[in-house]
């Protein structure tokens, strides 16, 4: 199915995967049934929150949650800033919860800040999941032409 757990390219020994998880329930599936199918594997959660309901602030706790099954998580800024503070989801709350409960998290500040991060720190047979319900700013495509391979799809 499109969008849902897709291959996108393998690079370096790295597989780019695009899924469209923007709701909390829908990443912790995503990444428990790619921790079940690959156990030993490392695994990147890269999240962009940008659809309606994943900005706003009322999913908070159930985000931080729904990353257990990643070992690295890099979280994008929120897509629609113009909501009210009070109503949007901390990036920042966010990634302190993440790894208060013993995750690794980080926020990010822009695609090129979360290329970077992954190229610098892969190593191969890494899995990266790109979560987002848009195009995340050609991300896939760039990730891979950043690690030196042209995509699969």
């Amino acid at each position: 199915m499109k969008r849902r757990l897709e291959i996108v390219g393998t690079a370096d020994g790295v597989t780019i995967y695009d899924d469209f998880a923007h709701h909390p329930t829908a990443v912790a599936e995503t990444l428990n049934g790619l921790r079940a199918a690959h156990p030993d594997a490392r695994i990147w959660a890269v999240f962009e929150p940008r659809s309606a309901s994943s900005c706003r602030r009322v999913f908070q706790a159930d985000f931080a949650r729904a990353f257990s099954a990643a070992d690295e998580v890099l979280v994008a800024p929120v897509f629609r800033s113009k909501l009210p503070e009070a109503e949007r989801l901390s990036v920042p709350q966010l990634v302190r919860d993440v790894n208060s409960s013993g995750g690794s998290a980080r926020d990010a500040d822009s695609i090129d800040d979360i290329i970077g991060a992954i190229v610098k720190e892969h190593r191969a047979g890494d899995l990266v999941v790109i979560m987002s319900n848009g195009g995340f700013g050609g991300i896939h495509q760039k990730m891979l032409n950043a690690l030196g391979a042209t995509a699969t799809r």
